[in-house]
């Protein structure tokens, strides 16, 4: 579950520091704001879907088994 909240944080924070820069650049027409929201949106977006859990160790799968 610590994976999915890494996932969130890493997200969230490159989304609000993409919107904190286009503040500080001052980013106000219709092609600047689509490519802040490009660059601001699509790579967490895919860093959440393609980012999985590793697969189950060995030594994972035999403790799992003892319980």
């Amino acid at each position: 579950m610590r994976l999915e909240y890494t996932k969130a944080t890493v997200a969230s924070l490159w989304v609000l520091i993409s919107c904190v820069v286009g503040l500080i650049i001052g980013v106000s027409s219709a092609r600047g704001l689509v490519v802040l929201a490009s660059l601001g949106l699509l790579p967490p977006l895919a860093m959440l879907l393609l980012w999985n859990d590793p697969p189950q160790s060995i030594a994972e799968s035999i403790h799992e088994a003892r319980r």
